[in-house]
């Protein structure tokens, strides 16, 4: 029996080399572009698609190429969607992927840009992508498609990011670039103004990854469309949520937190839909669970990976009809909330593995923001180091500081257990300290004991978004992740090294990346030993 999976990867890969030799014709860009819509459209069955570009004097994205819509409309700028507005608008402010499984169900989905399927509205899915080039969203790919065909969304996004980087290489070469007359002054402005946000909510660093996940939590205050928070375990995701809730027009009603890891599966149903009494041996009174004490404010579930299957069924349906069901109970209540979630757990693996539903997943990912690992906020150590020091030797009464040098190797330690790991590290610091300096040898002998507890290994939380691509270009991928940064113990720096680490530069003919990969270390770690044996 044909694998109708295997049938749509390969078709495609066809229609990638298909859209490639479209962009190598000596034909005019706009019908490039258009014929590129057309493939998608009697190829892949993704309709109606649309090539969304800004219009700043209008404050909305509109249609600059299309296949299949429709002329009067695109005359009445009826496809148009505002800044600020639905799955299209969500995608131009935040860089990343969305979804309308169906765009009935699709509370945030503005039905007016919609074009019946087969002569209907019914059963309609529909998919947008960021169009990026030199690391700008120039504008916004969307298209439409059938909600019950054998073809998985995940791979329609793939191919549609494939097809959205073609489109902008061509956008490029046709359009001027936006010239932004942006004063210095606002620059700074704004720049302050993100800062203060991180003072505000306890969030300590001036990193550029850092700032970066902020203005993302900044750009989505005024929607209701779900955030889910990516990255490691110990970065912060629990201070980020509750950020997105202050910053959000719900912050005067209750912000819900809820750790689906922390509570037995038999227990979490009860905690989420509340319980009437005597529907289960130790329900003495009726029990309203978290989500209808999040109503009218924001309902954050960390760990959303580690929920089992079944409840994961039960909080589809209370995000599609917005009615909770408390268990024992015959009549829905209904609830209005935010959801935010969290999870360092890998969930393209979890969904391909089926621990982990794909619908859940799309409706979930509407504004994924990843936040940075320590070892990608360096700069940032000094701070956090500093703060925590100064907490714990007022909780215990002591007066400590740093030596020389000491920061510098916290700097150039990994982390894999990110923030959560040096906080806990400068508390045992302050308490196991023998007198008031924290010197260079002490920390060291606090960093071997980390590398013992935190073998090398390595990390792939971070592509959790990363759904897999066709044929070549998964293999490209692939490539990628098998050079992903691998936490590496820390070592310390010694005399003796500098024999073993010129013989290995000599082999790889001076290459310091190379030569830290075959040594085990980072290259910042290389280059430290370097400096301090010279």
């Amino acid at each position: 029996m044909a694998n109708p999976h295997l049938e749509h990867l390969q078709i495609n890969e066809a229609l990638i080399l298909e859209a490639t030799r479209v962009l190598t014709k000596a034909s005019p860009s706009e019908q490039k572009i258009t014929q590129i819509l057309r493939l998608l459209s009697e190829w892949a069955q993704l309709y109606y698609g649309r090539v969304l570009l800004p219009n700043y004097t209008a404050n909305a994205l509109q249609p600059a190429y299309s296949y299949g819509l429709n002329k009067e409309r695109l005359k009445n700028s009826d496809y148009n969607v505002a800044f600020d507005q639905g799955i299209t608008g969500s995608v131009w402010r935040t860089g990343q992927p969305a979804l309308a499984t169906d765009i009935s169900d699709e509370p945030f989905f503005l039905t007016r840009i919609a074009e019946p399927i087969n002569g209907s509205l019914q059963g309609i899915g529909f998919i947008s992508v960021p169009i990026l080039a030199d690391g700008k969203t120039l504008g916004v790919l969307s298209v439409q498609r059938l909600t019950h065909t054998s073809r998985l969304y995940s791979h329609d996004v793939d191919l549609l990011r494939v097809v959205a980087s073609m489109v902008g290489s061509v956008l490029l070469q046709i359009c001027q670039p936006v010239q932004y007359h942006v004063s210095i002054e606002s620059l700074n402005q704004e720049s302050a103004r993100l800062h203060q946000l991180c003072a505000a909510n306890g969030i300590i660093g001036t990193s550029e990854s850092l700032i970066a996940a902020v203005k993302q939590i900044d750009n989505a205050k005024n929607s209701n469309a779900p955030i889910l928070l990516l990255g490691e375990s110990g970065t912060g995701k629990e201070m980020f949520a509750a950020m997105a809730h202050k910053l959000s027009n719900r912050q005067r009603g209750a912000y819900i937190p809820l750790n689906c890891a922390a509570i037995p599966d038999q227990l979490l149903e009860s905690e989420l839909f509340g319980h009437e009494k005597g529907s289960f041996t130790g329900a003495h009174k009726n029990k309203k669970g978290k989500l209808q004490q999040a109503d009218g404010g924001t309902l954050f579930l960390d760990e959303i990976g580690d929920m089992p299957v079944n409840l994961q069924v039960k909080l589809l349906r209370v995000l599609q009809d917005r009615q909770v069901q408390p268990v024992g109970s015959e009549k829905p209540v209904d609830v209005d909330f935010r959801i935010i979630t969290a999870t360092h757990v890998n969930l393209k693996q979890a969904v391909e593995s089926g621990e982990f539903r794909l619908d859940l997943f799309f409706r979930l990912n509407v504004i994924p923001i990843t936040l940075p690992p320590l070892r990608e906020r360096i700069s940032d150590i000094p701070l956090l180091a500093n703060y925590f020091i100064e907490r714990y030797q007022g909780m215990y009464r002591r007066q400590m500081s740093f030596t020389a040098g000491a920061i510098e190797r916290l700097q150039n330690y990994s982390w894999p257990g990110n923030i959560r790991q040096l906080q806990n590290l400068l508390e045992r610091a302050v308490l196991q300290s023998e007198n008031s300096l924290l010197t260079i040898e002490f920390i060291d002998q606090l960093l071997q004991h980390e590398s013992q507890l935190h073998p090398q290994q390595t990390h792939t939380a971070s592509n959790v978004t990363q759904l897999p691509l066709p044929g070549s270009v998964n293999a490209a991928r692939n490539k990628i992740d098998d050079q992903e940064t691998r936490y590496r113990p820390y070592i310390r720096v010694e005399l003796a090294d500098l024999e073993n680490i010129m013989a290995t530069l000599q082999r790889t003919g001076g290459n310091q990346t190379r030569a830290a990969e075959l040594m085990g270390m980072t290259l910042r770690q290389l280059r430290y030993r370097l400096a301090k044996l010279a």
